[in-house]
Order: structure tokens, then sequence, then C-alpha cells
């Protein structure tokens, strides 16, 4: 009885070892950059979002892996549009946690102008606070 015992444990123990290697090998990321964008009509020209300047919807907001180039050959990094607020959010996978550089840009609607740095260059910052609400923020005004 006592070596079925340990036969059946050590069949079990191979099996979720095996199966914690094959999941660890194919396993979602360690760690992700979570950010946020926001698009606006700058509607004074300083750069600086205001309370009474209204939100930019349809803005393409992309974020490019500039260090190691997680993405896939031909891919252009991640990308989503603002919604009815301005809004933009982003949860990019960085596998086993590197030290990664990124690059936000948004591409500028028909008739307008960027009033804020057309780029951003981001650190992960992993072991940084993770806290932090890191918003991006892009202005736009109508071209004269």
């Amino acid at each position: 009885m006592g070596s079925i015992l340990v036969t059946a444990f050590t069949v079990a123990f191979i099996f979720f070892f095996a199966l914690h290697y094959i999941l660890k090998v194919d396993s979602i990321s360690d760690c992700a950059w979570h950010g946020s964008a926001r698009a606006w009509i700058d509607s004074n020209r300083d750069g600086r979002i205001d309370q009474d300047e209204p939100p930019l919807d349809h803005v393409e907001i992309h974020v490019q892996d500039v260090r190691n180039q997680f993405v896939v050959a031909g891919d252009a990094g991640w990308s989503a549009i603002t919604d009815k607020d301005g809004d933009v959010q982003f949860n990019i996978p960085i596998p086993d946690c590197t030290d990664t550089v990124f690059e936000i840009y948004a591409d500028i609607p028909n008739g307008y102008q960027v009033t804020t740095k057309p780029h951003i260059e981001v650190n992960s910052g992993i072991w940084e606070s993770l806290d932090t609400d890191r918003v991006y923020y892009f202005g736009f005004v109508l071209e004269r």
C-alpha cells in the first residue's frame, strides 16, 4: 500500500511540475505597463489642459517599444482610439519584466495642429510606484 502512495505522489509531482513548466514557458508576461492618454482641443494653444477645454475623440494614439522591439516584425506597436472623453487606456505586456522604453504619440487629426510634444518617451518604471496614475496629454487646435 505504501509503495502505491509513493508512486501516486511521484506521478502527481511530475505531472504538476511539467504543467508548471509548460504554463510558465507559454504564460502571460510577468509584468505590464499601464498608462493612459488624453486628447483635447487646446483652445488657448498653451499646451495645458484647462477645465473649459473639450475632449477630442477619434484620435489614434500609439505606443511603440523603442528599446526591445517586443512587437511582431512589421507591426507598429500598440494603438487605440480615444473615446468620447478623449481618453484611451493601455495595458502592455512586458516579458520577463525587462527594462523598457516606450514612445507615445498621436496621429494628428486632419485640420488640426498639435500644441504639446508630439512624441513622449516613457520609461516603463516597473520598480517605481505602481500607484502612479500615468496620463499623457496631447493637445490640438484647429489650423488657421
